[in-house]
């Protein structure tokens, strides 16, 4: 069973020596001879975050009967795709704040970091191609092909709070746990594990990304600013759909809602207070948080079915990390 409160530090402890070579490794491929582009790469690498997915595509490629070194490319490949779409997010956003640095796009404009997030794109496709491996470079090509498939629909569904629970969940599947999902099967297939395996490993993944993203949802309505180094209500002032969102305007009258729909487009004065007071009220947030927790436990019967190892372990925590974020 997962414990709680361990530190990341703790969590990936059996894998601590690869990150290690995964940081000198990206720090590597981010070295650059130009001037602008070694200031950028400089800066990302500023803004470093908790790199969970590297951590995910690590401790799954243990979990197999062979060690494969390639593994520490992919994790540098995962975490580039990872980081391009965090520089493409904060352009759509307008958000001048990333892990409570200046963004690239606040730092350098808009001009600038479009392309520098497709050239990290570039740099995680030319690593996969060296790994000379057609597998691995099918899903992960699928893997961003459905992630930019999710963005844009997020951005299509903008202000549809009366959208179906399962488009959204489509979208987040979209956006954030395929790629969560591509890593542990990336690990998994890399350990030498079995096709029923790599599939659990992915499922497992799935199931985090999904929980993670909701875990987020709640976080931009009831979290802060300086603890999580990003701007809280974004999601509400860029009208996108989130899940406590949802289930707020599921359990409003019709006249409520069609108030809160407008003051939404017009953003009126103080409107992230009132839906964050009515999501608490209404507890959208306890019930998305719920279904959070219901990922997280099949996430856990996933693994279940894999043999048991520290990595195995730390994959389980990971899960339990996940929930912990929103304490």
């Amino acid at each position: 069973m997962p414990v709680a409160g361990l530190t990341l530090n703790e969590i990936y402890s059996p894998v601590k020596k690869d990150l290690e070579s995964f940081s000198d490794r990206l720090k590597g491929e981010l070295s650059s001879e130009d001037p602008l582009i070694r200031d950028i790469h400089a800066h990302i690498l500023k803004m470093s975050g908790k790199f969970l997915r590297p951590a995910l595509t690590l401790l799954s490629s243990k979990i197999g009967t062979r060690e494969n070194p390639d593994a520490v490319k992919l994790a540098v490949a995962i975490e580039l795709i990872h980081t391009a779409t965090l520089v493409h997010d904060d352009i759509i956003d307008n958000s001048d704040l990333r892990r409570n640095q200046p963004s690239i796009h606040a730092k350098w404009g808009r001009e600038i970091s479009i392309v520098a997030g497709d050239y990290l794109y570039a740099k995680a496709f030319m690593m996969l191609a060296d790994l000379k491996d057609p597998w691995l470079s099918q899903a992960l090509s699928a893997c961003a092909h459905v992630m930019c498939e999710g963005e844009m629909k997020q951005i299509e569904t903008r202000r549809d709070f009366l959208m179906k629970e399962a488009v959204y969940l489509k979208i987040i599947h979209q956006k954030t746990a395929a790629l969560f999902q591509a890593a542990c099967m990336g690990g998994a297939y890399f350990s030498g594990a079995d096709p029923d395996t790599i599939k659990k490993m992915g499922d497992y993944g799935y199931r985090l990304g999904m929980a993670f993203q909701i875990v987020d949802d709640c976080l931009d309505l009831v979290g802060e600013t300086e603890r999580l180094g990003k701007n809280v209500g974004l999601d509400i002032y860029k009208n996108d759909v989130t899940l406590p969102l949802l289930y707020l305007f599921q359990d409003l009258e019709g006249g409520e809602k069609r108030v809160l729909l407008l003051e939404i487009q017009n953003r009126t004065p103080r409107l992230f207070g009132k839906v964050r007071a009515l999501a608490i009220q209404k507890k959208s947030v306890e019930r998305a948080m719920a279904r959070a927790h219901d990922y997280v436990q099949k996430g856990l019967g996933d693994l279940a079915g894999i043999p048991g190892s520290a990595h195995k372990e730390s994959l389980a925590h990971l899960a339990q990390y996940c929930l912990e974020r929103f304490q």
